[in-house]
Parts: structure tokens; sequence; C-alpha cells
């Protein structure tokens, strides 16, 4: 990773913060390194929306199923 990066990297993880995104450094680094090798950002974020998704579902029926046993 390029000194540019890195620094474009530490902005994102700062502003990724700020507005609450959730999103880890290493997660913004897969984006950018995706972005760079031309998926289409559309997409990207269409795909990142319904990973969260699925993990927000599987998550609270997680906690569902250990809150009756």
């Amino acid at each position: 990773m390029s000194l540019r990066d890195t620094d474009s990297l530490e902005v994102l993880g700062q502003l990724a913060t700020e507005i609450g995104a959730g999103l880890t450094k290493q997660q913004i680094s897969i984006a950018m390194s995706l972005l760079r090798q031309g998926v289409n950002p559309s997409a990207l974020v269409a795909i990142t929306q319904e990973l969260r998704k699925e993990q927000h579902h599987a998550t609270n029926n997680d906690s569902k199923h250990q809150s009756h046993q």
C-alpha cells in the first residue's frame, strides 16, 4: 500500500467513525482495493448493505434463540 493509500485509508477511517458507518479500516481497505480493480461503486454499496442486513438478521435471530433457552 502506498503512502497516499495509507493517508486515504486513515482519512476514510476517521470519516467512517464520525458518520457512524461502522466500517473498520480493514473493510475500507478492501473496498478501496475492489474499486481500484474496477468494481462498480453502486454495486459495492448494494452488496455491503445486503451483507449488513443479513448480519443484522443473523444477530437478532441468535439473540432471540438464546433468550428462549
